[in-house]
């Protein structure tokens, strides 16, 4: 059956943070697989699908997200929705984006500047 995010009752805010905390690393690292040419394409594409799956069963509103690190990872997640295999393996300053932005994600970089991103 069909639900409406607008009929539910609001995600708790701890409830989105955990899904985030929980999905980010493993969305980094397959990132950063791809580039260094360890995991598929077709993989991360599954990991993307997957991790969208898993959010829209919360039922959260778009919108603006709760904080840097979370607007991090919807940056990443919406530029991999919207990149084929060959622009993200042969552009290096998409490369240099997403590494950053993987890195921040797993906890060993600066947050990158420029990177923000929306709830879907």
């Amino acid at each position: 059956m069909l639900r409406l995010v607008s009929s539910q009752p609001d995600v708790p805010t701890e409830q989105i943070a955990r899904h985030i905390a929980d999905h980010a690393p493993a969305l980094a690292l397959s990132m950063l697989g791809t580039i260094n040419g360890e995991t598929s394409y077709d993989a991360l594409r599954q990991t993307c699908t997957e991790q969208l799956h898993d959010w829209w069963q919360l039922c959260v509103a778009s919108g603006t997200p709760d904080t840097p690190y979370e607007s991090v990872y919807w940056y990443l997640l919406h530029l991999m929705e919207s990149l084929e295999e060959h622009q993200l393996l042969g552009n290096c300053f998409i490369q240099f984006r997403v590494t950053a932005g993987a890195k921040y994600l797993l906890g060993i970089g600066e947050a990158p500047e420029k990177m923000q991103g929306i709830r879907p």
